[in-house]
């Protein structure tokens, strides 16, 4: 049987654009693929201060939920995800990513996510909070 975990994903936009994450080759669950922030919440926290909390501490970035998305589920190789996204505006671009979480960070338009290697479920995040 997989594990079942329950996640909070951060949709970081600034002007129009939205910052995906590459995942260190190490790390054990998709690694090379790119991604949202993301992250577990801690014991007694909310979702949405598990967000912001995720924000800062991948991207150094002050981050203010826009929106809530719509609860879903993905299932892969490594267990059962129950994903609670978030839409974050933040208010610069100047990233300081977590080298031993993310390789790269890369900010594009939300249409042209597709053109990166991502984490399987990636594109139903950006659907749930309504930027595709």
């Amino acid at each position: 049987m997989k594990k079942t975990r329950v996640v909070v994903i951060g949709i970081v936009l600034f002007k129009g654009k939205v910052l995906l994450l590459k995942r260190t080759p190490t790390r054990h669950a998709s690694p090379n693929k790119w991604q949202p922030i993301s992250g577990f919440l801690n014991e007694n926290e909310t979702a949405e201060k598990a967000a912001i909390r995720e924000v800062m501490e991948e991207t150094g970035l002050d981050g203010k939920i826009k929106k809530v998305g719509k609860v879903f589920e993905v299932t892969d190789d490594w267990g059962r995800w129950v994903i609670l996204p978030y839409l974050i505006l933040v208010t610069s671009v100047k990233v300081e990513i977590d080298k031993n979480e993310h390789s790269e960070a890369v900010w594009v338009k939300p249409h042209d996510i597709e053109r990166y290697n991502l984490v399987k479920g990636v594109k139903k995040d950006f659907e749930a909070v309504g930027l595709l």
